[in-house]
């Protein structure tokens, strides 16, 4: 990530514990994105988001970003 680790830490915090998905639909607390967001991702990257923070998590997230972004979602 683009970010100092401590700010990266505390923005993939925040992003888990909003209510609003980064394409700026609402979202569940504690899950990554909203269900169309996570649904448009591929398989194999939806799974990498269930590694923890610090052992996958932050990668995945910044996988899902980025396809999103390549997908037109955000």
């Amino acid at each position: 990530m683009a970010f100092h680790q401590g700010s990266a830490l505390q923005k993939l915090v925040d992003d888990l514990q909003s209510t609003t998905c980064v394409c700026g639909r609402a979202k569940r607390s504690g899950e990554s994105f909203c269900r169309t967001c996570y649904y448009t991702l591929p398989q194999k990257l939806r799974m990498r988001l269930y590694n923890r923070i610090g052992e996958g998590y932050a990668e995945a997230f910044e996988a899902a970003e980025n396809y999103l972004r390549e997908e037109g979602r955000i």
